[in-house]
């Protein structure tokens, strides 16, 4: 069996900026073709109702004709770059560059909409794909989903994944009351450091907290993942971390992925450790085998693939 923790989706093609063309035909046949028996989708966070109306994505002729470029990683020789990336605030979303107000949360998460279309659009798919949940960072909004979507939606999700990048703001600022598991992207700028991600699961006990991105392999923060009962890793997308080690890892020796799985192992159990693609950023393909080539037990393999998802989320099969 082979669960993908990590995966996300497009639920309205044209609301997305990057990788716009990732949506259900694409995640199902991904799953179909790699013998995927369940996958915890998430929306894809690049969403346009997120950015600035001045923002360069709207009017960059790259970005129009190539749809997957990602416009964060434009060269700064770029003409057309004129970055307005938006900051998520309790009062709402800020655009960092100008100052615009882009979305007030006195009234609900723009992201409730893309949830709710996630969880109605895969009703029919339930047992193949269990939807997360993609919250903003903002103490007057989360509480309010989280509440909303367990009273609502009770059953037709397993969790909530936090992006401390795109909201640009530390997941150990926020506090929530809720017994279901958190992914939470991680990565080397400070915002996104694993360290506000293991505060948040020191600040909530209760919860499992799945650390993505392989913590960056740090030292420091592989061995506080083993030390914490319920703090968890993802080594996902692992050929993309180890292509872009100086952008996304702090050991920078990686030459790839199988590489990040052994350096992984040697601080972690594999009871610690949940297998996922990131796709469409991953390779879900390359990912499995991986995994399969690791010099470990059949029984690690199993708690890779599929075990521990299935503890942490609840997954009855």
């Amino acid at each position: 069996m082979i669960i993908n923790s990590h995966i996300h989706v497009a639920t309205y093609p044209n609301d997305y900026y990057f990788y716009s063309d990732f949506g259900y035909r694409q995640l199902l046949a991904d799953c179909k073709s790699n013998h995927v028996d369940i996958c915890l989708a998430c929306i894809n966070p690049k969403l346009a109702i997120l950015q600035c109306p001045k923002d360069c994505s709207f009017y960059c002729p790259i970005s129009k004709s190539k749809p997957n470029r990602n416009l964060q990683n434009c060269p700064s020789s770029c003409i057309y770059k004129a970055r307005h990336r938006m900051e998520v605030q309790d009062l709402g979303i800020f655009c960092k560059t100008c100052g615009n107000l882009i979305w007030d949360f006195s009234c609900m998460d723009p992201l409730r909409l893309f949830n709710i279309a996630l969880i109605e659009q895969t009703k029919a798919m339930r047992s193949l794909v269990k939807p997360i949940l993609y919250l903003s960072l903002s103490n007057k909004s989360i509480q309010k989903e989280i509440d909303f979507f367990e009273r609502y939606y009770a059953g037709e999700f397993v969790g909530y994944k936090l992006h401390p990048w795109t909201d640009q703001r530390r997941v150990s600022d926020i506090h929530v009351h809720t017994k279901l598991p958190f992914l939470i992207h991680t990565g080397i700028r400070e915002l996104e450091s694993p360290a506000h991600a293991i505060a948040f699961a020191e600040n909530h006990p209760e919860n499992a907290i799945i650390i993505a991105h392989a913590a960056g392999l740090k030292e420091e923060f592989l061995q506080k993942i083993s030390s914490t009962a319920n703090v968890f890793l993802d080594c996902c997308p692992s050929f993309f971390l180890a292509e872009h080690k100086k952008e996304c890892l702090w050991n920078t020796s990686i030459t790839s992925g199988k590489e990040i799985y052994e350096m992984v192992l040697s601080y972690l159990s594999s009871e610690k450790i949940l297998f996922g693609s990131d796709s469409p950023w991953g390779n879900t393909k390359k990912e499995i085998a991986t995994v399969k080539s690791l010099a470990i037990s059949g029984e690690e393999k199993e708690n890779i693939f599929f075990r521990n998802a299935m503890k942490i989320y609840g997954l009855i099969v």
